[in-house]
């Protein structure tokens, strides 16, 4: 009889007790009076430790039609955490892209690659085929890691006038981490990359923000706080800077995006909206505090490219892979493993 009673009991008592061993937990660290934390000085890229720029170039292989300048750009950068690079990328390759992307949207039944479509199946990564013409044409919805489908991304994606820069502030050889693909603003609570979209050497990260047309205010354009980059780096409670559901005490919307905020505005960082042409590139770092703005009229799109990129060093395996791959493809020298989860999909466009 005492035992079936414990039997039935287990599964009551069992949750009550992690919930009351959470929030004791979560107790203690809040009375912590350092809740900040930050990368490991020797992890970092040698371009955010100080390194001189001339030194860094000097490694790298730079074309002689660059059409801008590599230190004045790199120092800017250093300074304000984020950068524009104008008018690098052809308009014919940018439109080609949303053309893929707009026969996917027609045809979505014949194709298998993975989006996200805003309330539907749980917010969880589902195959185009499965979700409805409507979903995928509305906002909140994103393709994610197109780069593995499509070998014109990838071209984007490296470059030659982009691929510099980033191996200035990452390191000479580079690989492609993620690619978001978005008709519509994401309206984005301000946060950082680098909690989330994480590699072996979480400081090893930046990103490019390529326009697919230029951006008009009204659409919900990129919002970010200048130098926010170096600010001291929030502490999750068991995870440190870097979140893990299931694991972090803090809360993402209720603790990280007010912490941002505050500090930012504590620290004299004001927020600053985006508003540039296509055929421009936004590279920002890992670290900066970004979000994106609210889309005053709805009949405006804002379509983009995302990329997320890092170092060989920090990233040198498929996120989804067990083991390296032998053979990755690159393309002008910048890497691009292949998605283990669907290598049938390898540029099937």
């Amino acid at each position: 009889m005492i035992s079936a009673i414990k039997s039935k009991l287990k599964p009551i008592i069992k949750p009550i007790i992690a919930k009351s061993k959470f929030y004791l937990d979560l107790a203690k660290f809040k009375l912590q009076q350092d809740k900040t934390v930050d990368f490991e000085f020797d992890t970092l890229p040698k371009f955010d430790q100080g390194e001189s720029f001339d030194q860094l170039i000097q490694k790298l292989d730079i074309p002689t039609n660059l059409p801008y300048n590599l230190k004045e750009k790199m120092e800017f950068f250093h300074a304000n955490g984020y950068v524009v690079l104008e008018q690098i990328l052809p308009e014919e390759q940018l439109e080609g892209i949303w053309n893929q992307i707009e026969t996917i949207f027609k045809n979505h039944k014949q194709y298998d690659i993975e989006a996200l479509a805003h309330r539907f199946n749980g917010q969880k990564e589902t195959p185009i085929k499965d979700i409805p013409f409507e979903k995928l044409h509305s906002i909140g919805t994103r393709i994610n890691d197109f780069h593995d489908n499509s070998v014109l991304v990838k071209e984007v994606c490296a470059h030659g006038n982009l691929k510099p820069f980033l191996e200035a502030v990452l390191e000479k050889n580079i690989a492609v981490f993620q690619s978001l693909i978005f008709k519509y603003s994401s309206q984005q609570a301000v946060h950082q990359d680098f909690p989330w979209v994480t590699t072996n050497i979480p400081s090893h990260l930046a990103a490019a923000w390529i326009p697919l047309e230029d951006v008009h205010v009204d659409s919900g354009p990129l919002c970010y706080y200048p130098g926010s980059h170096r600010m001291p780096k929030f502490n999750f409670g068991n995870s440190g800077y870097l979140f893990k559901s299931g694991v972090s005490l803090m809360d993402p919307e209720k603790d990280f995006t007010p912490y941002l905020e505050k500090t930012a505005q504590k620290l004299g960082f004001k927020k600053e909206v985006l508003l540039i042409k296509k055929g421009d590139v936004l590279i920002w770092h890992g670290a900066l505090a970004h979000g994106g703005s609210p889309i005053n009229d709805h009949t405006k799109t804002r379509k983009s490219l995302v990329v997320h990129y890092s170092s060989l060093t920090a990233y040198n395996k498929h996120r989804y892979a067990t083991e390296a791959e032998a053979n990755p493809e690159k393309i002008n020298n910048v890497t691009f493993y292949t998605n283990t989860r669907q290598p049938e999909l390898k540029n099937i466009l």
